[in-house]
Parts: structure tokens; C-alpha cells; sequence
């Protein structure tokens, strides 16, 4: 808060008006679009086998459409529109398909709980939009995030997992599984200094996807981190007035 108090006024006036605006959500289709064209990941495939026929599935493509639905979503939260968490709550279904199919066999049992975090935000968000600060709710709610993910991943990888433990990739899907839990559970209550914690989870997110060579995934990612910078310095003017 300290911080955005010291911005002149000038410009936070313009870092608002970025904020909410709407070709700043074109700006991050586009990168993570052009990206993902551009290095070829649309043509990535997942072929499998099922009763004896080879089949082979469009993975690139599809993860280019969750990324899309992904950076909306995300876009739409820091402009505090609640059709955002509708949009994340929907599409959790894929962006678990995708990262179980890319390696991640813990998605199987964390992304429910995310599934579940989101829609929770949804309905929160329409009963109250109030900005509030840290309190013990906050800590406690990031606690819950990382156990939630430390056992979930666990049990993916020790029991349903044929393979050992990798534990660099095991700690590469947890931590920010686990930071996501928590930011998840904490923008229910739409804290401002949240965005912190979504800054640590996009850097995080950006080491996995880069071991799991998720080129569409990383660009957002890299997006990500700007947004969650200019929702820190948004929500807490925002609350500020709000006093």
C-alpha cells in the first residue's frame, strides 16, 4: 500500500486506465497466439491408443483455445468482473486435461480443488466486492493451499503414478499448485496484496511449463506477471478510495 501511495497521481491515473481497459486483454491474445503460431506449438499431437486403433489428438490447438479462455478470464478478475472466476471455474476441466496430458499426474486430484476454489470465488464475488487487508484468514487460507497440494501431488505420483518420483518435477507442479490454492482461496475475499502471491505463482508457472516445453503457456505466463503488477497497483487505490 506504501508503495502505490508514493505513485503521483498523474500516474495512477494512467496505470488504472491500462488496467481496465480493453485492448490490453487484445495485447495478451495476441502474444500468447502469435507465440504459440510462430514456434509451432499448434502442431503439437498427443497419439495414443485405445482398443487397438492409434488415434491422435490436436494438443497444441487446444491448449492455444485455454490459454485464450485462460487470459481472459485472468484479464476480466483484474478489472474485478466476475464473469472472469465463471470463466476459470469452466475452464479448469481443460487446462487439467492439458497439463495431465503434458506430464502433470497430480493434475488429476488438484485440479477438482481448483475447480471447486474458483467456482467458490464466483459466489462470493457476487454477494460482496468489498477490497479488504491481510488479515489472519489470509495465512490461513495459504496454509491450506500448499498442505491441499503437497498431498494431492503425493498420492498422484506415489500411487497412480507407475514411474518414481521425479521430485524436481514432483516440486516443479507442487509449489505452484500450491500457491494457487491459496490465491485462489484468498481472491474470494478480493485482497489487494494478493496479487503478490499471483506474481509468485505466474514466476513458478513459468519454470513448469518451460520443463514442460508449454511454449503457449509460458507466453501468458510472461503476460501474467505485468497484469499482476498493475492489479496490485489498481486494487489498492481502488481500495484506498474505497475507505
Amino acid at each position: 500500500m506504501e508503495i502505490v501511495s508514493r505513485i503521483p497521481e498523474n500516474i495512477l491515473h494512467k496505470i488504472k486506465t491500462i488496467t481496465n481497459s480493453t485492448y490490453l486483454d487484445f495485447i495478451g491474445l495476441i502474444i500468447v497466439i502469435t507465440a504459440s503460431i510462430v514456434l509451432g506449438y499448434h502442431n503439437t499431437e498427443y497419439k495414443f491408443t485405445f482398443q487397438d486403433k492409434n488415434y491422435v489428438f490436436f494438443l497444441g490447438y487446444i491448449s492455444i483455445i485455454n490459454t485464450s479462455l485462460s487470459m481472459i478470464g485472468n484479464r476480466l478478475v483484474t478489472k474485478k468482473n466476475n464473469i472472469g472466476n465463471f470463466l476459470a471455474t469452466c475452464n479448469t476441466f481443460l487446462s487439467g486435461s492439458i497439463d495431465y496430458l503434458l506430464g502433470n499426474i497430480g493434475a488429476i486430484l488438484t485440479y477438482p480443488v481448483t475447480f471447486i476454489g474458483n467456482y467458490l470465488v464466483f459466489k462470493a464475488w457476487k454477494k460482496s466486492t468489498v477490497l479488504r487487508s491481510i488479515d489472519f484468514i489470509f495465512y490461513r487460507n495459504l496454509v491450506l493451499g500448499f498442505v491441499f497440494s503437497l498431498v494431492l501431488n503425493y498420492i498422484a505420483f506415489k500411487y497412480l503414478s507407475e514411474k518414481p518420483i521425479d521430485w524436481r518435477l514432483f516440486f516443479a507442479i507442487a509449489i505452484p499448485a500450491g500457491i494457487t490454492f491459496g490465491a485462489t482461496f484468498n481472491t474470494a475475499r478480493m485482497y489487494p496484496d494478493n496479487w503478490f502471491m499471483w506474481q509468485f505463482y505466474n514466476i513458478t508457472k513459468l519454470v513448469q511449463n518451460l520443463l514442460q516445453m508449454n511454449i503457449a503457456n509460458t507466453a501468458k505466463y510472461v503476460f501474467y506477471l505485468f497484469n499482476a503488477l498493475l492489479g496490485y497497483v489498481t486494487w489498492n487505490d481502488d481500495k484506498r478510495l474505497q475507505n
